[in-house]
């Protein structure tokens, strides 16, 4: 989950205006909304959060248990198991560095440069080995995107096969002439490394670096050591699926343009030369060196499923998704190497249990069956939900929408509220604006398009597969507090605590936010599963 960035987006919105009463004196229907509760979620937050699970790393005791704990949860709740049980299997290769062993180096006009890993480069192998050696041309190929609906392709008229391709971040850059290219502001899946790296596959390349700005991944190089420094994970099921890269990774802007410069190119003539349409891939005349040394496994973790089947229509379904992993024990931060994720997911799969416990309090079941997805390897590059939509233990031909949670509120309640993909779902969107009003909220737009928050949690994996799906986010203007609280709090917490050991969990978090969320979450579902609306809106495209 990539929240970090949404700072700087906050940091420029616009003020809110219209301060509504408390949603505490309004009245919900069906009343097994207002059963979601603080405490409920307290409890589920409390024990995922807990040192004891060591941050819930897929493969790794931590998560198992969190797995355990969660379909110990649904037996509770008394959702149905679908075939096989609540926990699905998701076999999942495993990497894990063994920086003594590894270096990475650069030749250029005959000279060696070294860099180091982690400070200047962080590199892994694209499948899980032992021993990965790598002796290739680097080709600079621009922002590295193939898109014929713009008529754009860097890799046009050059063979890249066997080499390493360097890439730079985020979308081609918008021109005054043609402000719809690439959306404008708004990053498009073009834009995401996870495209860049499979477009690079798709070319035959052996390697591929990614040249790594702020602005362009949407979060500072701290980030990219605590998430890709790490454990590195593929799903072990590979059909269909292109030649993997030999060496991927992430190269900091400066040591780019330090080692172009080293060969005669300038980084800002590179740049010039990459927004133009006319962009030919160039040969830089440097040579990579690797060897990437760790330890591989296969590991078999657990999506964790449950359902409710519907009154009327049992054989179409409403997915809810909340992903329970996070990054396990790294490296250590004023003395702690446990990261908790509270708030990046334990909250969203506590506010998801009282969901789902809420679903089961109701007088009868909505008319379609509904289904709790709680993933794995989210983190990872989506690689839970996106088995899930592999071997879902619902039909995805007859799912008719997916509401995703990464992140509930853990600060207070909020004048409004944020819904992803709303654009392109139209029926779902008009439910929530519906809710909201009756919870004295509103719908507020994407404060960062240009970050990409839409690609970066498991409902893109539903989106892709066709499945109209949208991210419930919490607002940022907190009832009760000056104006630019929430911009300030959510600065310092991003600061300070995303994808580090500080996201634990504290007694004195604020969860009526959390419950404010969890409701809106239940109504639109529940309204969605009575009234079938996913699936008759426009179908989500991949943007």
């Amino acid at each position: 989950m990539n929240r970090f960035a949404l700072v700087f987006a906050l940091l420029l919105a616009l003020p809110f205006t219209g301060h509504a009463q408390n949603p505490s004196q309004t009245t919900l229907t069906p009343p097994a909304a207002r059963t979601i509760s603080a405490a409920g979620i307290r409890g589920h937050l409390a024990f995922l959060a807990d040192d004891l699970l060591q941050g819930r790393a897929p493969g790794t005791a931590g998560g198992r248990l969190a797995a355990r704990y969660i379909a110990s949860q649904l037996t509770l709740i008394g959702l149905e198991q679908p075939r096989g049980g609540f926990r699905q299997g998701v076999a999942i290769d495993a990497w894990q560095p063994d920086t003594t062993r590894s270096s990475v180096s650069f030749v250029a006009r005959g000279d060696t440069i070294g860099v180091a890993l982690n400070a200047d480069v962080i590199a892994w192998p694209g499948v899980a080995d032992t021993l990965v050696n790598i002796g290739a041309d680097v080709v600079f190929v621009g922002y590295g995107v193939r898109a014929p609906e713009y008529d754009w392709d860097d890799y046009e008229r050059r063979d890249v096969k066997g080499k390493v391709v360097l890439i730079l971040g985020g979308d081609p850059p918008t021109p005054p002439t043609e402000p719809a290219l690439f959306e404008g502001r708004a990053l498009t899946r073009y834009g995401r490394w996870t495209y860049k790296l499979e477009e690079a596959r798709r070319q035959g390349a052996a390697g591929a670096l990614i040249v790594h700005t702020d602005d362009s991944a949407g979060y500072p190089w701290n980030v990219v050591q605590s998430s890709f420094g790490e454990a590195q994970y593929t799903l072990a099921d590979r059909r269909n699926q292109p030649a993997p890269l030999r060496v991927e990774g992430w190269i900091r802007v400066s040591t780019a343009r330090s080692l172009l410069a080293d060969a005669g190119h300038s980084l800002d003539e590179l740049l010039a030369s990459a927004a133009r349409r006319d962009f030919q891939p160039v040969s830089t005349g440097i040579t990579m060196r690797a060897r990437i040394a760790g330890s591989a496994r296969r590991i078999d973790t657990q999506n964790v499923v449950g359902m409710l089947p519907g009154r009327e229509h049992a054989d179409s379904f409403v997915v809810y998704t909340a992903h329970f992993d996070h990054l396990g024990i790294g490296p250590a931060v004023n003395g702690d190497s446990i990261y908790n994720g509270a708030y990046d997911n334990a909250s969203g799969v506590a506010a998801l249990l009282e969901i789902a416990r809420a679903f089961r309090r109701l007088e009868q079941p909505p008319a379609r069956s509904v289904v709790f997805l709680f993933t794995t390897a989210e983190e990872a590059g989506l690689l839970g939900s996106t088995q899930y939509v592999r071997t879902p233990a619902a039909p995805v031909a007859n799912t008719i929408a997916a509401i995703n949670i990464d992140g509930a509120n853990l600060w207070g309640e909020t004048h409004d509220f944020v819904l992803l993909g709303a654009e392109s779902t139209p029926g779902i969107a008009g439910i929530a604006d519906a809710r909201g009003a009756e919870m004295n909220m509103r719908r507020t737009p994407d404060p960062a398009p240009w970050l990409g928050l839409y690609f970066r949690s498991d409902h893109f994996a539903f989106v892709q597969a066709g499945v109209p799906a949208v991210q419930l986010m919490h607002g940022e203007h907190y009832r009760g507090r000056p104006e630019n609280w929430g911009i300030e709090m959510l600065a310092r917490w991003n600061a300070s605590s995303y994808h580090l050991p500080t996201d634990e969990y504290d007694p004195a978090m604020d969860l009526r936010g959390a419950v404010q969320q969890a409701r809106l979450a239940f109504l639109i579902g529940y309204d969605v599963a009575e009234r079938g609306v996913g699936n008759d809106s426009t179908t989500q495209r991949e943007r």
